[in-house]
């Protein structure tokens, strides 16, 4: 009788762990993510005024070159708004701190040009990363 009692409770169960499991792998799926590395994403808002990305091309390659060798560097994109001329600059760290010693780094940089040869973010910003989608590689 007891077993009985334990299967009936069994059979019960079932349906509700079958969903549970169900719900967790979905949400796996969705979110796509396992555990990763800490990730920081810099985010650096340009005036529309600084629009010409052209004249800030010699410094760019030099911003490019001088993060390579900075620890914790990831990789960085900027980007213009085709309506608005708004420019915007996201990079990404190991850590925060990483991007401190980045922004040093490059800070170091911008002193020493002449004055207007470099963009200046209006507001920067640091989030960590909580979620992410990468498909092959970003450099394509």
């Amino acid at each position: 009788m007891e077993t009985v009692f334990t299967l009936r409770k069994l059979v019960a169960v079932l349906p509700t762990l079958a969903m549970l499991v169900t719900i967790l792998a979905i949400t796996k799926h969705a979110v796509g993510q396992e555990k990763t590395s800490p990730l920081v994403m810099r985010v650096a808002l340009f005036p529309a005024d600084q629009d010409r990305p052209d004249k800030y091309q010699p410094f760019v390659g030099d911003l490019f070159r001088t993060l390579q060798d900075v620890q914790g560097y990831i990789g960085t994109f900027i980007g213009r708004d085709s309506h608005t001329g708004q420019m915007v600059s996201v990079s990404f760290w190991r850590s925060e701190a990483d991007a401190v010693a980045g922004e040093e780094a490059v800070g170091g940089r911008i002193r020493a040009l002449p004055p207007g040869s470099a963009p200046r973010p209006s507001n920067v910003t640091k989030y960590v990363v909580e979620y992410r989608d990468v498909k092959g590689e970003l450099s394509k």
